[in-house]
């Protein structure tokens, strides 16, 4: 059974920002072949300050969320997966895992964990059968060793 049901990503994109730079980051935390057609969903809105600031979004479900779970997990460093093992308590919550990526780095290729505002948000919706047979740790190293 897959353990993933649903990810979705999400970042900000600020007024000074380029909106393609900002797309090419958060696509590149996705499998090349994901890369052509994500289906990004942009939303506009405003900061206190009334500047513009959008939303870009894409969401994955089934195998497609399973495979991009799998690639980020397999990207990212030893230490940020080791990272999310030991603060997985304030990372997961009913049956969602919470990561932030830094969006600077993500736009060259390198995901890191990062846990400051101007990030794009990973939210991965686990199963609750298979979270309830295995417990999330268990999932989390099974899909990085897949």
């Amino acid at each position: 059974m897959n353990p993933v049901e649903h990810i979705e990503l999400s970042t900000h994109v600020h007024a000074t920002e380029s909106e393609l730079k900002v797309v090419k980051a958060l696509l590149n935390l996705l499998p090349p072949r994901y890369r052509e057609n994500p289906g990004i969903v942009r939303r506009e809105g405003q900061g206190h300050f009334g500047n513009d600031i959008n939303t870009i979004k894409a969401q994955f479900k089934g195998d497609d969320a399973l495979q991009i779970t799998q690639y980020i997990l397999t990207i990212i460093d030893q230490l940020d997966r080791e990272i999310i093992l030991v603060s997985i308590d304030s990372r997961f919550e009913e049956g969602k895992l919470y990561l932030r990526f830094n969006k600077q780095l993500a736009y060259n290729g390198i995901a890191r964990l990062d846990d400051g505002d101007d990030v794009i948000k990973v939210i991965i919706k686990f199963n609750h059968w298979v979270l309830k047979d295995e417990g999330i740790e268990n999932i989390i190293k099974q899909l990085v060793h897949h």
